[in-house]
């Protein structure tokens, strides 16, 4: 009975556990053993996500390792549907998806020459190799200026637990790890 009534109470009182809680989402880093990316600062606001519209990232962390083709990427997203969270399927590259070279995603930006401003005013690189590094991202406000037809249906108001693994390509080893609560609003 006691495991019922802490059950019931624990999520009214705030953050899950091992969770820090912003007051604008829920976040931790789960990397285990040697990591090669730790984060150790995480925040976004305003509270809900606006999309689109501005939003406000803090973070910092530290790469250790260099990073260039020899990870893999896994997204775990799930909605909150009727109190259950469950799985986004991964369409167009966005949801739940396994990604054998994330590092292609950030062509965009070495295919225009440049990285967003707010990254390249502290110093931190979009495009790979990464190196080892403190990462240090203040409060800056980036602008999502639009989003497909599709993904308004799937992002609709709702609660979405976002889970990002980065593994070692030869050992399958995790080597990154940050997993979110947070709520967005189209």
């Amino acid at each position: 009975m006691l495991l019922l009534v802490v059950a019931l109470i624990v999520p009214a009182l705030g953050a899950r556990t091992g969770f820090t809680d912003t007051g604008s989402l829920e976040w931790r880093d789960c990397g285990v053993g040697d990591s090669w990316v730790n984060v150790t600062t995480f925040d976004i606001t305003p509270t809900p996500i606006k999309v689109p519209g501005d939003m406000t990232v803090t973070l910092d962390g530290t790469i250790s390792h260099d990073l260039t083709d020899q990870v893999t990427l896994d997204v775990l997203m799930e909605k909150k549907l009727l109190n259950i969270f469950t799985r986004v399927p991964c369409q167009g590259s966005v949801g739940t998806c396994h990604y054998t070279d994330p590092c292609h995603f950030l062509d965009t930006f070495k295919n225009r020459g440049t990285c967003p401003p707010q990254l390249t005013a502290n110093g931190l690189p979009c495009t790979c190799p990464f190196s080892p590094k403190a990462l240090h991202l203040p409060p800056s406000t980036f602008t999502v200026t639009g989003i497909s037809d599709a993904w308004k249906f799937a992002l609709v108001d709702s609660e979405f637990h976002v889970k990002i693994s980065m593994n070692d390509k030869q050992t399958n080893q995790l080597r990154g790890c940050v997993e979110t609560y947070l709520i967005i609003d189209v």
